[in-house]
């Protein structure tokens, strides 16, 4: 009787461990995060001399229009001759505004997307071959005089609208790297 009692009891918690390891799987699938491939055709930039980095296309550069409680930042091909397939900026300051580009035969819609490791929406409007994007975040800055960032574009195609959105993904904030 004895034996039978603790073949029971060994075979009881050898059962309740081989479900506590086995059985025990979260459901939930973890999604394991796709390497956009644009990525690579991209360089980090600083943004002016602020503490605020974004990578961009290798053959386009970034240009600081600075007012007198803001600075816009503008992104666009160093090489003007060529055809623009997309130019993107950011309103760094305490007032943005979105741009109004309601035309009645435009479409908008909405797009969701990550900046600044934060769920972003952005409002899209597509007129013809025209495409426009923007948003407003709040920049998680210190410094004062840029509490927000409106972030824009404007892009020729659908592809270009995801290649922006890829861009604006890759915005960070971060010391400035040390110069040599």
């Amino acid at each position: 009787m004895m034996n039978r009692t603790l073949n029971f009891r060994i075979s009881f918690f050898s059962l309740v461990l081989m479900l506590i390891a086995f059985g025990c799987k979260d459901d939930k699938k973890v999604e394991k995060a796709v390497e956009d491939p644009y990525l690579k055709e991209l360089k980090e930039t600083q943004i002016g001399d602020i503490d605020f980095y974004i990578s961009i296309p290798k053959g386009y550069t970034i240009k600081e229009n600075r007012g007198p409680d803001f600075s816009v930042y503008y992104f666009f091909p160093k090489d003007t001759t060529k055809t623009q397939a997309f130019t993107g900026g950011m309103y760094f300051g305490n007032h943005p505004s979105q741009f109004d580009e309601s035309v009645d035969s435009c479409k908008t819609k909405k797009i969701k997307s990550i900046v600044l490791s934060k769920d972003t929406e952005w409002t899209s409007i597509q007129c013809k071959t025209r495409f426009s994007l923007q948003t407003i975040i709040e920049s998680g800055s210190t410094e004062g005089w840029n509490s927000y960032i409106h972030a824009f574009a404007h892009t020729s195609s659908e592809a270009d609208l995801k290649k922006v959105l890829t861009i604006f993904k890759t915005l960070k904030k971060k010391k400035p790297q040390k110069r040599k």
